[in-house]
């Protein structure tokens, strides 16, 4: 009888070995992209835009996220330094197949709202390293997807995903992430230019569980191209706490008072 438990334990652990290894690529990106992020969200964002030459630039963000199911919204409002006081970027999110993001920037020292077209998707958001695609969650229907391998990257083992976009004319011909195997959360990011040349790394660090949820504190895309780079650090984070619907509108931007 022993020998028999001691053999079906063996057997339980190959099987969930095998599954765990079965997982399909898409499976593994729609696990990443599926991860709670909580109901709302509210935190603080140093933004640190570094050039080629080594000179520092830093803006402070205030965000603000909230999901409505099939439909989320995000808001992110530019707190300084002067010269991007009150800049807003609106985005909803929809889960619908084939329905783009809706997303919009606001300017203030015009006063007017621009939509953000999907030509638009490619281009760096606010002179950072980050595309408007970068920002936002990208359906799965508009990658292929490849399970590379398995590797260990700064203690953690990784699934080493390749994605390869539908359209040929996208910025990036080829993403590879590192989707760690113990949380499916991004650790590291490869983004190749449309000649196949790596062209940005993206670094994720500070990774932790706040109020249950997988939080990724500190986010650095280099832009091996020129020489930039951005590094996003998040502070004052809070998870599930109420948030009005009007703040997920083009007309509150305006009045100038979200992160006040």
């Amino acid at each position: 009888m022993k020998n028999l438990i001691i053999k079906l334990i063996a057997s339980a652990a190959l099987f969930g070995a095998s599954f765990a290894y079965s997982q399909s690529a898409y499976d593994i990106m729609k696990s990443n992209q599926d991860l709670y992020k909580g109901d709302t969200a509210v935190y603080k964002m140093k933004m640190t835009l570094t050039s080629k030459s080594g000179k520092p630039r830093v803006r402070e963000v205030a965000y603000y996220f909230k999901d409505y199911g099939a439909t989320d919204k995000t808001v992110m409002v530019f707190l300084t330094p002067k010269d991007v006081e009150g800049v807003g970027y609106l985005m909803w999110g929809y889960d619908e197949e084939g329905k783009d993001d809706d997303t919009w920037l606001y300017m203030p020292k015009s006063g007017k709202e621009r939509r953000i077209s999907g030509s638009d998707k490619d281009n760096y958001f606010m002179g950072t390293d980050f595309t408007y695609d970068d920002i936002g969650d990208r359906e799965l229907t508009k990658d292929d997807f490849n399970l590379l391998g398995e590797e260990e990257l700064d203690g953690f083992v990784c699934w080493k995903i390749e994605c390869i976009p539908h359209d040929k004319t996208e910025r990036s011909s080829r993403r590879i992430y590192w989707i760690r195997k113990d949380s499916y959360v991004c650790q590291k990011g490869e983004l190749y230019n449309r000649q196949g040349k790596l062209e940005r790394v993206l670094t994720m660090s500070d990774i932790e569980q706040i109020e249950g949820i997988w939080t990724v504190k500190k986010m650095h895309m280099e832009n091996l191209a020129s020489g930039h780079s951005t590094l996003l650090e998040t502070k004052d984070i809070t998870y599930n706490q109420p948030l009005s619907d009007s703040m997920f509108t083009v007309a509150e931007l305006k009045k100038g008072r979200i992160g006040r």
